[in-house]
């Protein structure tokens, strides 16, 4: 049998305590050290928008989403509702709001056999026009979009789409959706015709952290 001599056993000593010293680096995480689930503080609506996508954030597979509601049951101000695409996000909701105010939306995380229990202020103010003008050619667009954000013109118009937003908001993406099903990007400054179909602008105040979709139709 082969003699194990001092420098060998002094070699896996070290070698083990190396080992155990990688456990300990910040960067070397395990499961239990994984970041908890984590959501927006708060966020802005406009009182009956569309569905607001609200991701949570450091989810990990595995995790699931097991509530997500109203605080208090508040359906009166906003709906939240777990998304049926996608396994980490949510929709908050104020199309059928009764009125303006403040609430919470409760989401709870499921990590096996851990629960997380999120929350965040969502504030539904009436709708003001993030718009300080619009035009598409010569035709006013902003009238349309003064009371509501999904607005419905007199009749079809044609010529370059022209917006300039309030201060503090940006536009995102513009897109056209046709009677054929199909959706077409396009952008501020160019040729537009409300004839192919409605014009949706995704408008955002990043101070605020609120989205909005507008839209533009005609000759429906």
């Amino acid at each position: 049998m082969k003699k194990i001599n001092k420098s060998s056993i002094l070699s896996l000593i070290c070698a083990a305590v190396m080992m155990f010293s990688l456990c300990l680096i910040p960067g070397v995480k395990s499961e239990a050290a994984a970041k908890a689930p984590t959501i927006d503080k708060s966020i802005v609506m406009f009182r009956n928008s569309y569905n607001r996508t609200i991701r949570i954030k450091n989810m990990k597979k595995g995790d699931v989403i097991t509530k997500a509601v109203p605080k208090g049951n508040d359906y009166s101000i906003v709906s939240a509702y777990t998304s049926d695409e996608r396994y980490n996000e949510i929709w908050v909701n104020t199309f059928n709001s009764s009125k303006s105010g403040t609430t919470k939306v409760l989401v709870n995380v499921k990590r096996g056999k851990k629960t997380y229990k999120l929350s965040m202020k969502v504030k539904v103010i009436s709708f003001v026009s993030p718009m300080q003008s619009a035009k598409i050619g010569k035709t006013n667009v902003k009238k349309a979009i003064t009371n509501t954000a999904d607005a419905l013109l007199k009749k079809n118009c044609s010529g370059k789409l022209t917006i300039k937003m309030k201060k503090g908001w940006t536009i995102t993406e513009i897109y056209q959706f046709g009677a054929t099903g199909k959706s077409m990007k396009l952008k501020n400054n160019k040729k537009v015709n409300t004839s192919k179909g409605r014009i949706f602008i995704t408008v955002k105040n990043k101070k605020a952290n609120q989205i909005e979709l507008l839209s533009l139709a005609a000759g429906y």
